[in-house]
């Protein structure tokens, strides 16, 4: 895996900030390649009636992660307010 990522000129490796992997980590360390473990997966961001605090919210965090790593522009998705996309009407106990 060390020589794929190598060989294929990868920018970062992501994990989840839920589930630290040593593994994931290493392969960071070994090939000079960032691993960016603060990926999402059921944590919302913020508290309870925040406007980030919504799957949307999640989502984007992930995607501008993901892209920022990647080395894109997420200037137009940070600019986006989550809560004029879609009506959240959902409870999310924390």
């Amino acid at each position: 895996m060390i020589n794929q990522v190598k060989n294929q000129d990868v920018k970062a490796i992501f994990g989840s900030e839920v589930f630290p992997s040593p593994v994931l980590e290493q392969i960071g360390a070994e090939t000079d390649v960032r691993y960016v473990d603060v990926l999402r997966d059921d944590d919302l961001i913020g508290k309870p009636g925040d406007a980030e605090h919504s799957w949307l919210g999640l989502m984007r965090f992930d995607f501008v992660t993901i892209v920022e790593a990647l080395g894109g522009d997420t200037s137009a998705l940070k600019s986006l307010d989550v809560r004029d996309v879609a009506k959240d009407s959902a409870v999310y106990p924390q």
